[in-house]
């Protein structure tokens, strides 16, 4: 058996409240209301679909990814400038 969960992007969010819905003929469910206003998926919200250890992921999808994705590296690792700067010792070693 398969177990529907909303996720919404970059975080571990669940609602405590557990919501059914049910599949119609052509495939077709209905994502809750209140699912839509607290996560902001509206008509035009691409979804991505994943299954993981038996559990259906569903993913709304920012409108524009590259927008989304800025800073999501910042503070991990070394700058560029640092990154520069240790190539650069590294070839006055040589």
């Amino acid at each position: 058996m398969l177990k529907l969960i909303l996720n919404i992007y970059q975080t571990s969010y669940l609602s405590e409240e557990m919501m059914q819905t049910t599949v119609s003929v052509r495939g077709q469910t209905v994502i809750p209301r209140q699912i839509r206003e607290e996560l902001g998926i509206t008509q035009a919200t691409r979804l991505e679909w994943k299954v993981k250890d038996g559990v259906i992921l569903v993913l709304p999808l920012p409108p524009d990814p590259v927008q989304s994705a800025v800073g999501i590296l910042e503070r991990r690792g070394p700058s560029s400038s640092d990154l520069l700067a240790e190539s650069k010792a590294d070839r006055a070693k040589e």
